[in-house]
């Protein structure tokens, strides 16, 4: 169904030009951060690095091929130059400082306007049954060895000391019309309370009601379960994999689809009183068993259980394949980590790290913005768009888009041609070994600190 069969010309014009904002406000320095500065009562002097200049550089240099800051300060001067303006020193000192001044709070409304931006431009045809699907899935990142990280986020036990990086959990939540992230939460990599369902507790209430969640089996616990439904949301995962499920019990609601009470356990060292006596003594929820068949593979049965009641209303078939579409996630999470080069963070003190994340979040989303444009544009959906071919294109374009000011319609009209064209091909279930051709230097591990005097012989030389 294409997506002017269910909307009119003018709706889908409005979400393209929503979503366009989005891109050209942060590939300017515009408006947005100025109101955002007030908003949280941040003052600034009139300066070359004001708060809308370093946001603008901090995010362009996530999304380039080279993340250093020297490059970022280039960029800024060929900007400077092509507005007339008297350029700047090529030294980075001023801008590391000027993005050590701002605020986190800066950052973390910046990337929940940039997610709002994109859920007013999604199309009504790209959700289920009218509502927000909303996929979570927890990855890792290691950042720069200094003793500011370590003391915030150690490195992994089993490791000596000087001999690795410090390692930080996340979770995030994105959603699966748009492919945006909408919130992230960062803990420990180990620890008590640093598991991906701790973190998503830390988040859960930034899913609207009337949401839905979709989650792996590792989030289908009575707690989430519960906490969901408190939050007046829905969840579909797979069935937990320590919970024994019978189909000869419970209430049938067709051929292995039922509906079973979880009984709430005892209340949890994380969680007070208050909250354990807020939450329902029991829950129901709903078991059906789907068959997954793949030409050239044994056919394989997965148990998902959710609170979508209604059987009537949200067919067994119907979940199946949104259960499916959860791998959607996976993909994403591998562009943050891959395609933007988010696996391991640069910046050496943790608020820094916590921005830099922001910031690669940031501009995430404004590749999936003009995804979005793209496809609204030329009737196709978003999933069906190269986010690489997309980051490739932006990074061709943008020099182009703040410079040409007489010609930025026709520039961006062309450069969302250029995206429609550079498609993905449907391999449902298709499945690659992880192999390297290419065989790697063969270096030694680190299994000791480096001597911190090293450079001695250097020195009597």
């Amino acid at each position: 169904m294409s997506v002017q069969s269910s909307e009119t010309s003018f709706a889908v014009q409005s979400k393209i030009e929503r979503a366009s904002s989005l891109v050209l406000d942060l590939h300017l320095p515009r408006d947005k951060v100025r109101e955002i500065c007030t908003e949280i009562g941040l003052r600034f002097n009139d300066c070359p690095y004001t708060p809308m200049v370093v946001v603008w550089m901090f995010v362009s240099q996530m999304l380039s091929k080279n993340h250093n800051c020297q490059q970022a300060v280039i960029r800024l001067n060929a900007w400077r130059v092509t507005q007339g303006l008297v350029r700047v020193s090529s030294e980075t000192t001023s801008y590391c400082k000027a993005r050590l001044k701002l605020p986190e709070a800066l950052f973390a409304k910046l990337l929940e306007w940039t997610s709002q931006r994109c859920d007013e431009a999604c199309s009504e045809s790209w959700l289920f049954h009218g509502r927000i699907v909303e996929m979570v899935d927890g990855w890792t990142v290691t950042m720069a060895d200094t003793a500011k990280n370590q003391a915030e986020y150690p490195q992994p036990k089993s490791q000596r000391p000087g001999c690795g990086f410090p390692m930080a959990r996340m979770v995030g939540l994105f959603s699966l019309a748009t492919g945006a992230v909408n919130s992230v939460a960062l803990g420990q990599y180990s620890g008590k309370q640093t598991g991906e369902t701790s973190l998503l507790r830390q988040i859960l209430r930034r899913i609207l009601p009337g949401n839905i969640l979709l989650a792996d089996r590792y989030y289908a616990s009575f707690w989430i379960l519960a906490l969901s439904k408190t939050n007046g949301i829905d969840l579909v995962a797979r069935a937990h994999h320590l919970r024994k499920i019978d189909f000869r019990k419970g209430l049938k609601l067709g051929y292995l689809d039922q509906l079973v009470a979880y009984h709430k356990p005892a209340r949890p060292s994380w969680m007070n009183k208050e909250e354990y006596g807020a939450i329902p003594t029991t829950i129901i929820v709903r078991h059906l068993k789907c068959k997954v068949e793949q030409k050239g593979f044994r056919t394989r049965e997965v148990t998902l259980a959710t609170t979508l009641l209604d059987a009537s209303l949200y067919a067994a078939e119907e979940l199946a394949d949104l259960y499916r579409k959860r791998w959607q996630v996976e993909l994403h999470i591998r562009s943050l980590k891959t395609q933007m080069q988010m696996e391991h963070l640069r910046c050496k003190s943790p608020a820094m790290v916590r921005k830099e994340i922001d910031c690669h979040m940031i501009g995430y989303n404004l590749v999936r913005a003009v995804m979005l444009a793209s496809a609204l544009r030329f009737n196709m959906r978003p999933s069906q768009i190269s986010f690489t071919g997309t980051m490739e294109a932006i990074e061709e374009f943008a020099a182009s888009l703040r410079d040409q000011t007489n010609h930025r319609t026709a520039l961006w009209k062309n450069l969302l041609i250029t995206i429609s064209e550079i498609t993905v091909g449907d391999r449902p279930g298709r499945q690659e070994k992880r192999e390297l051709k290419r065989r790697q230097k063969n270096y030694k591990l680190m299994k000791a600190p480096r001597d911190p005097n090293r450079n001695r012989y250097a020195t009597a030389a």
